[in-house]
């Protein structure tokens, strides 16, 4: 595995684990180890990536962080140049979807019906963070340098310790708002999201699959909450008793173009994937970290 020992990483550890992976490495900058993988310290980017896949002789990779065309390039480079053709499991984005770049007006693009499926147009140009992130390339350079692929496009990925899917509303909520105002237009808008064990649990079914072929495949939760309904959910779950106010937009500008849901059919059908791990109970664990994060900063004087 490369990289990706931040948040999603370890549950992917933990689930290859558990499914009878005898010998996992993992290869980051750190070369920390998280369970009992064999832990690799090193640059993807340099020569480091071929030393780790010469040592590990690994049957699959998994690539938790391929942001650029240059981290693809230098993945196929160093399988040719080791003469090692493993099982490749990659992890891309549902922000590659033309609908991404017109919900971000970074290009103009006609309205894309949802729930988005895997065959759905992409964007045609960079999106914010520019050539710095680029998965539409590194999906095509993979798709070009690998016969056994299978590329998941993941949603918005919540579950502690990143409190940043919730803290928005639950900062108010905590700090004693009785009132949040929110846009109808806003309030409207779908998401999808998914809850990072079942993201990894996702991995580890990539990993188990003996297809051969490439493969694409979106995963979500089945249900994309409005933002109303996540803030609401966010609310029952740490017990707030204010409101939320509806009002309308004060500029046509603020309002967002593109709902953005896509649909999970096909790695539902073809890899048996389902929610393992309970989303509520995640949002809650991931609700009451951040409750207790927050708690523990506004005692930080005193200590």
């Amino acid at each position: 595995m490369i990289g990706g020992t931040a948040l999603v990483g370890p549950h992917v550890i933990r689930e290859l684990t558990k499914e009878g992976f005898a010998k996992v490495w993992t290869l980051t900058r750190s070369g920390k180890a998280y369970y009992c993988e064999r832990a690799l310290a090193g640059d993807r980017d340099d020569e480091a990536l071929a030393n780790a896949i010469k040592e590990a002789r690994p049957d699959l990779i998994i690539d938790m962080i391929p942001f650029t065309v240059l981290n693809a390039e230098k993945l196929v480079a160093a399988c040719e140049t080791t003469g090692i053709h493993p099982r490749i499991v990659a992890v891309s984005s549902i922000d590659v979807y033309s609908a991404f770049g017109r919900l971000n007006r970074t290009e103009e693009a006609p309205y894309q019906p949802v729930p988005i499926s895997e065959d759905m147009a992409l964007r045609k140009r960079y999106g914010p963070e520019g050539p710095s992130y680029d998965k539409i390339g590194i999906e095509r350079v993979y798709q070009e340098g690998f016969d056994d692929l299978v590329i998941l496009r993941l949603p918005a990925i919540y579950g502690w310790p990143d409190t940043t899917r919730v803290e928005f509303y639950l900062d108010e909520m905590l700090g004693g708002a009785k009132e949040i105002t929110m846009s109808e237009d806003w309030a409207a808008f779908r998401f999808s999201r998914c809850l990072h064990k079942n993201a990894a649990f996702a991995i580890s079914l990539a990993a188990r699959r003996r297809k051969g072929g490439a493969t694409i495949y979106n995963v979500a939760e089945p249900t994309a909450y409005t933002e109303l309904a996540w803030a609401k959910k966010i609310g029952a779950l740490c017990g707030w008793n204010g409101e939320i106010r509806l009002s309308s937009w004060a500029t046509d500008v603020e309002k967002p173009r593109q709902q953005f849901e896509v649909d999970t059919h096909a790695v539902r059908r073809d890899l048996g994937f389902f929610e393992k791990y309970d989303p509520d109970e995640g949002l809650a664990d991931t609700i009451a970290f951040h409750a207790y994060s927050r708690l523990g900063k506004q005692y930080e004087k005193y200590y």
